[in-house]
Order: structure tokens, then sequence, then C-alpha cells
């Protein structure tokens, strides 16, 4: 069966985590995940806040949940630096173990990484050696933890104008590059669908690099069934090559947030 996995984030954002986590569990889905360890989304914007890891254990145990995924590195939370800056390596090099190890507490053995921005005066040449020799360094430490790196690129079109990666194709160049198993993609169909399209002909080709995937409708980034994209005929294909990981349900419900999640799981086949 399909394994979807519910971003907690714009679902419930009302509520304290704790409350949304319950409501995952009171909805029938096993696995979610979430964005930073540090800020708060509360439906208008991200607010300052650490996250409760040791409550957050307890409420894995308690409902019987998986966390898929937390953000490590990103311009908006988390670790704020950037795979493309080598004055950013130490940082993120240094932050790294202590992420791990929140990560772990709660049975979480993914991250997710985005590029950063583009550096101007900095050719992209440079930047995608930057990427290159920085995850790298990053993967050997995640190998040798036991968890995986999910490199996310955005769509540049629309929502992050200034994010270096954004084509998937240069994704799955960089990772091979890397050549490490605790380095895979993040494909997000939304932001992909955007940037150019042929979803599933370059997964076909490329699946073996994906590791996680994000859904939304398009346009809009609402319920999967508004929009352009076939979500069933596009899951049912990448179940079908074999993949295994987590569906991630990351959009902006326009119905009841429940209401929303159900209708996912009933479109999608999933659990």
């Amino acid at each position: 069966m399909v394994k979807l996995s519910v971003c907690i984030e714009p679902f419930f954002s009302g509520l304290p985590y704790a409350d949304r986590i319950r409501k995952v569990a009171e909805l029938g889905f096993t696995t979610y995940e979430f964005w930073f360890h540090d800020r708060r989304y509360d439906g208008k914007g991200l607010v300052p806040e650490e996250k409760d890891f040791r409550q957050i254990a307890e409420l894995n145990a308690k409902y019987g949940l998986t966390t898929a995924a937390l953000v490590f590195n990103h311009p908006d939370g988390g670790i704020r630096a950037s795979l493309v800056q080598r004055k950013d390596r130490g940082m993120l090099l240094d932050s790294i173990e202590g992420m791990i190890d929140r990560a772990q507490s709660i049975g979480c053995k993914a991250f997710i990484s985005g590029s950063g921005n583009r550096v101007p005066g900095q050719s992209r040449q440079e930047s995608t050696e930057c990427l290159i020799e920085s995850l790298s360094a990053i993967a050997r430490v995640c190998q040798k933890r036991g968890v995986t790196l999910f490199l996310e690129p955005f769509n540049t079109k629309i929502d992050h104008p200034d994010c270096f990666l954004d084509d998937p194709q240069a994704c799955v160049d960089i990772l091979r590059a890397v050549n490490s198993p605790s380095a895979r993609m993040l494909f997000d169909v939304y932001h992909m669908q955007i940037m150019g399209g042929n979803i599933l002909t370059f997964l076909k080709e490329n699946l073996s690099w994906v590791g996680h995937f994000h859904l939304a409708g398009v346009p809009g980034r609402h319920e999967l069934d508004r929009g352009e994209l076939n979500y069933p005929a596009i899951v049912y294909e990448v179940d079908r090559l074999g993949y295994t990981g987590c569906f991630g349900l990351e959009y902006w419900p326009t119905l009841k947030p429940g209401d929303s999640l159900r209708r996912a799981r009933e479109a999608l086949g999933g659990q």
C-alpha cells in the first residue's frame, strides 16, 4: 500500500504541534513530517519556537506514529546556511550531529535540505562545485549515523525565485557526483511541474535517486484533485516502478483539513 506522510505545517496550523500530531493519528495516518526544529507555522507565517522533541517522542510512541522527515537547512528556518556558499560549510558541519541527535530521539531517519539561494557574482559552476563538496561532507556524517539527507529542488518561477537548485536533472547530476546512499532527492511534484513538467518520463529514468516525494495541486498548491495533474496515475506508476518511500502531502487545504486529508488518502489509496 502507498505510504502517505502528512506535513503538519499547513494542516491544523492554529493548533499546538501536540494536537496536530494527535489529529494525524485520529485520521488514521501513521506517518507525518514537519519543517523546522526552531520555527512554528501559525497559518500566516513562521514564528520562532523550539519544538519539544521529548514530547514528540512520547506522542509518536503513544499513537504508533513515524516522523518521516524534518528540515535540516533552509533560508527560512532550521540551520540557516547554504550549501552553495563555502563560508557556510563549517556551520552546516558543526550543526549536523546535533540535528541528527534531535531526529533520532523521535525515531526520524531523514532530513530535508534546500540548496540555498543564488550568490550574486558567483558562477553556476562554482556554486555547483561548492554544493557537491558540502553535500559530500554532510552525507559522510549522515551515513555513519544511519540517516539520509533529501536534497530538494524548488520552483523559481512562483515560490522561491532566489533558489539556486530548481532543476531535477541538475539535482541528479549532483547526487551522482556525491555518490552516497545517504544523499537522495526530494522530488516535489508541485515544484517540478511548474519548472518543466515531464514528470513520469523523468521519474522512470531517475527514480533510484529519489528518496521522498511531496505532492500538491498545480496551480495553487491546494488539494491534489484541484489542478492539472493526475495524481492517482502518478502515484500508481511510481509505486509500480518499485518506489518504497513516502509521498508527503504538503499543500494548503481549501477544505476542512480533516476532510481534505481523507479525500487525498481515498484518491491515492494510501495509509
